[in-house]
């Protein structure tokens, strides 16, 4: 199967350098007037953006252009690292000259796209169909969970289907419809103003509920930066190494859990705030009252956690048997 996958990827490599669809001549080179930024050069806020205008209208569909998907995050890291993508866009010879049928990109597109193949380390994990760029703010995974737990209190006119002043963040479609949202440009959307207001009579979420923290702003910041896009990708599940600092802690409880369940106003009188909290919860049997697994797993007896959010996944309730079983250890 590898082999396959191996083949498959040099013929298309092959089809794309050796494709004749135009040519350009050095006279069609128009340099870019503006200012060139390469001080945060992403693949969704940068580069996506420019195969998106330039390329994906010929690599994507049932019949891709050179059999090359540029939808699929995998395919455009392969010609990056290989350096097809480079040589076609720079008009290298050797290389069919892209995009087909226009000028070339301007010195400022290609120094962006040239930045971001010098900075990423491309090598997918092993059996992961759309790896997870690790300088990519993803809305399902990173993002929702802070809305959910933060923002949306049913029944309470927040920001769930109660909708405080038509304002829903419980879903990508709801965000973008809810005029708050500048793609591009956070200083100039109104969520990220008011969750950094410094009235606290202003700021969200409002008192006495928790500030967010500086992580959870910086989170969306970078997603509103990057053009706030609902971008997806499958997560790495490792249970080898599942540790309550670097998994229980940070994956799960602080994304997932911390905010409602902190503080004066604890959700249920559970406070999960540190180590001790959650690992007497952990230690609770399923189907008893206070249980964290029996909660996350929805067992009988226990309130489906984590609240106004989607389940779980497989793997993070995985890497939480896993630190059961080892003995709740503080490492």
């Amino acid at each position: 199967m590898r082999r396959t996958f191996i083949l498959f990827f040099v013929l298309a490599s092959s089809l794309l350098l050796t494709y004749n669809g135009c040519k350009h001549e050095p006279e069609d080179y128009i340099p870019d007037p503006t200012g060139c930024d390469t001080s945060d050069v992403t693949y969704p806020g940068t580069v996506y953006l420019i195969l998106d205008q330039y390329c994906i209208s010929c690599h994507s569909g049932a019949n891709p252009t050179g059999g090359l998907d540029f939808t699929d995050y995998s395919q455009v890291a392969f010609v990056a690292e290989n350096g097809a993508l480079m040589g076609a866009i720079k008009h290298l010879q050797g290389y069919s000259p892209m995009p087909q049928n226009s000028n070339p990109l301007d010195s400022c597109r290609i120094r962006q796209i040239e930045i971001w193949i010098r900075d990423t380390t491309f090598t997918p994990p092993p059996d992961t169909a759309h790896p997870c760029d690790p300088d990519t703010i993803y809305f399902e995974m990173d993002v929702l969970p802070i809305f959910a737990s933060s923002c949306g209190y049913p029944g309470m006119g927040c920001h769930d289907v109660t909708a405080a002043e038509g304002v829903r963040l419980d879903g990508y479609e709801y965000v973008m419809t809810s005029d708050v949202i500048e793609p591009g440009d956070p200083e100039h959307s109104e969520l990220y103003e008011k969750i950094t207001d410094e009235d606290e009579e202003d700021r969200m979420p409002p008192s006495p509920y928790l500030t967010l923290s500086a992580a959870q702003k910086e989170i969306i910041r970078k997603w509103i930066a990057q053009g706030a896009q609902n971008l997806y990708c499958d997560e790495m599940c490792d249970t080898v190494n599942v540790t309550f600092s670097g998994t229980i802690w940070p994956s799960i409880i602080q994304k997932h859990c911390f905010n409602c369940h902190n503080g004066a106003n604890a959700s249920g009188g559970i406070h999960l705030e540190n180590y001790n909290q959650v690992a007497a919860q952990a230690q609770i049997p399923a189907g008893q009252p206070g249980s964290l697994f029996g909660a996350v797993t929805y067992a009988s007896g226990n309130s489906a956690m984590p609240k106004n959010q989607a389940p779980l996944s497989e793997c993070k309730i995985a890497q939480i048997r896993i630190w059961i079983d080892d003995g709740t250890p503080d490492n």
